[in-house]
């Protein structure tokens, strides 16, 4: 049974005996065998949650510089070792009798799905033992809320500076430095420029930001910088966007493999958060003069107010781009996800304690803080999503309408 991503270091009283706590600078990945017993809460990896039995659980902690892990008695070395082998006996047969298939097409709970650890798919083959590899980036506009939000996020390893690499990206060279007190007090990032204007104008039927011009200039210096090569998946989070990559990174381990981007909203993409598999970027970035028409459409702004199919944001451009032009396979996931106000909630009131990835829009320091601390204070609701949800499932083909391609 899976047990959460741990989001922080894991304090030495979290852990019950019989085990030895060591201090490592190093390994990013964790094995805990629990004892009998229990312990406190707070989100923590305690035996409670994992039903009083011994068993192997595999955590990923990315959160500050103290990082733990734990190292059982030898005792408990040789049951980790038979209890391995027995997996890999169970699953070696598992994957015979479906001809190496590894997940479903249909509805089936991802409870039932066979899980060891975080396993590989074609989509996961960068992380190693940790899971999938996440490259995240956002774009900053260097005044207002957004910086101080970043430079926040950066001092206590929140958002994309939980991922395994990240960058940010402005209109010029501007330090993100995190404050003093901070789990990383004095840690520095440098933006990167893209160069021209962040200043958009706002139009078409929903009266959204013209900004696709802006993120077209955005996904040229991805494909420059070439880190998402080094990487499983992609993603691009809004600086207001509260964001949890150790659930992210389970997640996308259920994904399909090949070039795929995941649907956050039943109404269609939303740009809060995107993430693409490592194919889907490179699609894009092999062949970007192939969205120029959709690129276009989206800043057209001369047909009529209500038409939808003009004027419209670069979430919008991203998912024809991706879907009409370059023909990447769409994936949705908006139950787990993105909980968002403008997708379904109307409220100015996101609760942050369910079982969602992210989280939109929370554009203050403190509301921005509580949220998170919320989401990592709420792994049980995690737990029941995703074990709930149906397998993913790709979405069908789409055929570009006249003027899309």
């Amino acid at each position: 049974k899976h047990v959460p991503l741990v989001e922080r270091p894991v304090a030495p009283r979290a852990l019950e005996s019989p085990m030895r706590l060591y201090d490592a600078p190093g390994p990013a990945t964790y094995t805990v065998i629990s004892g009998e017993g229990g312990g406190g809460g707070g989100g923590q990896l305690l035996p409670e949650q994992l039903g009083g039995r011994t068993r192997s659980v595999s955590f990923h902690c990315e959160s500050g510089r103290r990082r733990w892990f734990a190292l059982p008695s030898w005792a408990h070395v040789a049951q980790a070792l038979a209890l391995s082998a027995l997996l890999a006996a169970l699953v070696s047969v598992a994957l015979g009798s479906r001809g190496g298939r590894l997940r479903s097409s249909g509805t089936e709970s991802r409870e039932g799905m066979p899980f060891g650890g975080i396993r590989p798919t074609r989509n996961s083959t960068l992380g190693g033992g940790q899971g999938p590899s996440l490259w995240c980036f956002a774009l900053m506009m260097p005044l207002g809320i957004e910086r101080e939000l970043l430079a926040a996020q950066l001092g206590r390893g929140m958002g994309i500076f939980g991922c395994d690499g990240y960058s940010v990206f402005s209109n010029g060279s501007f330090p993100l430095v995190a404050a003093s007190g901070e789990p990383n007090s004095g840690r520095r990032v440098v933006t990167l420029p893209i160069g021209g204007s962040l200043t958009v104008g706002k139009g078409g039927k929903w009266w959204t930001a013209m900004n696709t011009d802006i993120f077209v200039r955005v996904w040229t210096a991805v494909f420059l910088l070439g880190r998402f090569r080094q990487h499983d998946w992609t993603i691009k989070a809004d600086p207001d966007t509260v964001f949890v990559p150790s659930r992210l990174k389970l997640l996308m381990s259920y994904e399909p493999a090949g070039p795929v981007y995941i649907n956050n909203c039943r109404f269609g993409l939303h740009g809060p958060i995107e993430v693409l598999s490592r194919g889907a970027v490179a699609a894009y970035a092999d062949n970007p003069s192939a969205c120029d028409g959709i690129r276009q459409t989206a800043m057209d702004l001369r047909p009529p107010f209500d038409d939808e199919d003009h004027a419209f944001g670069e979430d919008e451009f991203l998912k024809r781009c991706l879907e009409l032009a370059l023909h990447v396979r769409r994936v949705d996931e908006f139950d787990l996800l993105l909980s968002e106000k403008a997708c379904g909630h109307w409220t100015d009131y996101v609760s942050c304690d369910q079982g969602k990835v992210a989280f939109h829009p929370f554009k203050d320091i403190a509301s921005f803080s509580e949220c998170w601390d919320n989401a990592s204070t709420s792994d049980p609701a995690w737990t029941a999503a995703i074990a709930n949800a149906p397998s993913p499932a790709l979405a069908p083909v789409l055929v570009p309408a006249p003027g899309d391609a």
